[in-house]
């Protein structure tokens, strides 16, 4: 169960709130208006000034989830803004209604004394690879997010971990990472794929062996460690100019009634007031801009491997 769950890995923690909701509508737009308000003062946001939010909704986990993660209901919106494009926002349905995540389909770079982003760090979705039976299997959040930073790290320093790349290198260090992973093969009951694609998961920790196994072999002098999530030691592997792997449980932003356990590729940290926030590359978002962040509350994350060059 637990690997089968675990697009990334399935971290036993499960967030927990109030039911208590906004007393009307008023009070649900003005809390979503304020939350925009606080994000669009950012320096690095302030071209979207002037947004506004549509199709504010509370959304349910859906109830027969095959794996269900335990996620509470959350106030979700669109953001939309006359030049710039669209987002989403969502926020807590209660408690203190605090913000729980953020995109804005754009590539923003972030470096301000609150937030910072990496730049560089290739984005990648996940795809079909094609089964022997003729039907279509998701490559996998655990080594799509891999391959960005394995991507990362072949343009900045390590030209040769590209190996036999070839045309499609990011695609190619996908499947060679793939490969020395146990993927686990996951039916798409709950529709997270459009055409019910088989899912496919595996493990956190046997990521980080599967990217060291794979530096050896291309003589690549990093070394490749998990553990727990910090946020302090986030901000220190930013800081330092280099990504991360990171797992979490997430809700889908273009289906947020799925949620599951995922891989994804941290590429920067922000603090609003007291709240810490995590930048990421998704690898299950369409976007119209690939560099898209997604900003997720720290709460969400659960491991955290890093990838550094060896003393």
């Amino acid at each position: 169960m637990k690997a089968a769950l675990f697009l990334a890995s399935l971290c036993w923690f499960i967030f927990r709130a109030s039911a208590t909701e906004p007393a009307d509508a008023n009070d649900i737009r003005d809390r979503g208006a304020a939350h925009l308000a606080e994000l669009t003062a950012q320096p690095w946001l302030a071209e979207w000034k002037g947004s506004k939010l549509e199709d504010i909704r509370l959304v349910e986990q859906k109830k027969d989830l095959t794996w269900p993660t335990g996620l509470p209901s959350a106030w979700w919106a669109k953001i939309t803004h006359s030049d710039k494009g669209t987002g989403y926002l969502a926020w807590d349905s209660g408690g203190d209604g605090k913000i729980i995540e953020f995109a804005f389909d754009a590539a923003i770079a972030v470096d301000a004394p609150n937030a910072k982003t990496l730049q560089g760090v290739p984005a990648l979705q996940q795809f079909a690879i094609p089964q022997k039976d003729g039907s279509a299997i998701a490559s996998g959040c655990v080594p799509t997010s891999a391959a960005s930073v394995l991507g990362f790290w072949i343009e900045r320093d390590y030209p040769q971990w590209r190996g036999d790349a070839g045309a499609a290198p990011l695609q190619a260090l996908t499947k060679r990472i793939r490969a020395r992973l146990n993927m686990q093969a996951i039916p798409d009951k709950d529709g997270y794929t459009d055409d019910a694609m088989t899912l496919a998961g595996a493990m956190p920790d046997e990521l980080a062996q599967a990217i060291q196994t794979d530096a050896d072999e291309h003589r690549v002098p990093i070394r490749s460690s998990v553990s727990r999530f910090r946020y302090e030691a986030l901000q220190t592997e930013i800081s330092a100019g280099r990504p991360v792997l990171l797992s979490c449980i997430v809700r889908l932003p273009h289906k947020p009634q799925l949620s599951w356990g995922h891989e994804v590729a941290g590429v920067g940290w922000a603090k609003l007031g007291e709240v810490r926030f995590v930048g990421i590359l998704d690898n299950f978002y369409p976007v119209k801009n690939p560099a898209t962040i997604r900003w997720l509350r720290s709460d969400a994350f659960d491991s955290l491997i890093t990838i550094s060059p060896a003393p």
